[in-house]
């Protein structure tokens, strides 16, 4: 017996729930479909859509077998119409059953051009050709998490500890060992203040990879903390006050994020930024998440690409785990002349004129 989808915004007090609810959806949930997410990039004139999706996992006579997703939609305007994107959502079982009623959904969404989709499921060929038989056009990588290390946390600390490399397991034993202090720091203005500044020493000054404006991080930390769901770890080498590294984790969905991060150059003790990390993780073991992100790392194919924006911490990350590839985002595109038009005329334009997110783009 086949089953259809359905999808329907969702109501107040689901908005009111939405943390719990993603926890709930078939990948568990992530940062980018959290509330503190959605508040966030309001920031950037994205308004958010929250919708609920119950599509059939399985085919079965007696007792069909469904699931029920919760999506945030983040919506944004150019001069030719609306766009909806998806961030690392919808994921389900079986998308095909999805795809056919987002696209029924949105084509009652008066302006609505088009639905930038991102299902987070492991990249290959054969998933890739699946979604384009559904009607769907492939995009680009959206998220630096397209290509990152996820590191499963359901195998327990000893387990995923010994699964590091040698020089991982020295780092955490030697800063342990020689006094390296890890705190969790109040989320307060002077925490803000100290982060933003180590995160401005990395690459000798120029600051991390797609550094966004001070203001940016003081919503998005602010937003997620306040909910919760975001806390940070400062690292101590010395008695002076002052923190040597830090990083900011976000607890939303049953994937945690290594989201941000900064040290100073000068260190009495190596090894800081691994025992914080390995810290951060206990806490989420302890937490019952499923998975710790690391949060980016060049596609495989550049992996040992020294120009690569991300190669440098990527050296880093790659001592925890092998990198992981998901799908890019598709294009579920609900009226294709203007569609084409905006991609390969008016785009290159309208972008010089208006700043704005780069969702579209």
């Amino acid at each position: 017996m086949l089953i259809a989808a359905s999808v329907r915004r969702a109501t107040t007090d689901e908005i009111a729930d939405w943390d719990a609810l993603i926890e709930t959806n078939p990948d568990g949930g992530h940062m980018v479909q959290s509330r503190a997410f959605a508040e966030t990039k309001r920031f950037d004139g994205l308004e958010p859509v929250f919708l609920v999706i119950d599509t059939p996992a399985a085919d079965a006579d007696a007792a069909p077998i469904t699931e029920r997703i919760h999506v945030l939609a983040l919506e944004g305007s150019v001069s030719l119409g609306r766009y909806w994107y998806l961030p690392m959502g919808p994921t389900a079982t079986r998308m095909g059953p999805v795809v056919e009623a987002l696209r029924e959904f949105a084509s009652r969404e008066r302006g609505l051009l088009v639905v930038k989709i991102e299902p987070h499921l492991e990249r290959s060929p054969e998933r890739i050709n699946e979604l384009v038989a559904m009607g769907l056009e492939q995009s680009r990588d959206m998220q630096v998490m397209t290509h990152t290390v996820v590191l499963d946390l359901t195998m327990g600390e000893e387990e995923l500890f010994a699964s590091f490399s040698q020089m991982i397991r020295r780092q955490v034993r030697g800063a342990t060992k020689k006094g390296y202090r890890v705190e969790r720091p109040e989320p307060t203005q002077e925490t803000f203040d100290r982060m933003f500044a180590m995160m401005g020493t990395v690459a000798g000054g120029k600051g991390m990879a797609g550094m966004r404006e001070r203001a940016y991080y003081d919503e998005f930390w602010g937003r997620f903390t306040r909910a919760g769901t975001g806390r940070f770890y400062f690292g101590y080498d010395d008695d002076s006050g002052e923190p040597q590294a830090g990083i900011f984790v976000t607890t939303a969905g049953k994937t945690a994020v290594y989201k941000d991060g900064g040290s100073r150059p000068d260190r009495k003790i190596n090894g800081g930024s691994a025992l914080l990390l390995w810290t951060a993780m206990q806490d989420c073991i302890a937490d019952g998440k499923l998975a710790f992100d690391l949060a980016g790392t060049p596609p495989p194919e550049r992996i040992d690409d020294p120009t690569h924006p991300f190669h440098g911490l990527a050296q880093f990350k790659l001592r925890f785990g092998p990198v992981s590839s998901f799908l890019p985002s598709f294009d579920l595109v609900l009226h294709p002349v203007r569609h084409r038009l905006w991609e390969r005329v008016v785009r290159r334009v309208e972008w010089r004129i208006k700043a704005g997110p780069d969702t579209l783009r």
